[in-house]
């Protein structure tokens, strides 16, 4: 950040920054929470998975859609002057209502199929992770439009689909 300010100033450079809030999309790796949970939800809906172990659920974050924050990159680099920018929702949530929106959206009640692993909290709690995005509404426009019940439905629809192929996969193998 502070370097792409200073060849913007020193050098006249056109040269932007922008820190992207949690930005989720189904390309997402099993590593993050958002996949883990969809790719889980999923596959206990379908029998493929009995249980999800999970470390802190009340770790509060704002989820954004990938999609939209792409597209919020390339608004940045149209514009006339460089600057800096903050790409987020603004809109706060907690692991535990991804978690039950994702378990809800399959029929499920999360607190069935989910267990606590003190193994995966972290040592240290993490702050609220968010943003101020009125700075980009203003310079091109930028307001999220899929919201967290939408990303999650996003989520969850491709992983219903992932786990429908590994179940015709899995019977394809057994004839």
């Amino acid at each position: 950040y502070m370097l792409v300010r200073y060849y913007r100033d020193v050098f006249n450079i056109f040269a932007s920054t922008a820190i992207f809030g949690n930005h989720e999309s189904p390309r997402r790796s099993e590593e993050y929470v958002t996949k883990k949970i969809a790719r889980a939800a999923a596959r206990i809906s379908k029998g493929l998975q009995k249980d999800l172990y999970l470390g802190d659920l009340s770790m509060k974050i704002d989820f954004g859609y990938s999609k939209e924050y792409a597209e919020a990159a390339w608004d940045i680099l149209q514009l006339k002057k460089p600057d800096d920018f903050m790409i987020c929702t603004n809109e706060i949530r907690s692991v535990k209502e991804w978690l039950d929106e994702s378990f809800k959206f399959v029929g499920l009640n999360s607190d069935d199929y989910v267990k606590i692993d003190q193994k995966l909290i972290r040592p240290s709690k993490t702050d609220v992770l968010t943003g101020d995005p009125v700075k980009a509404r203003k310079a091109f426009g930028f307001k999220p439009k899929v919201k967290f019940r939408e990303l999650v439905k996003i989520m969850m629809e491709h992983e219903l689909m992932e786990a429908d192929r590994e179940m015709k996969a899995e019977s394809s193998q057994l004839s």
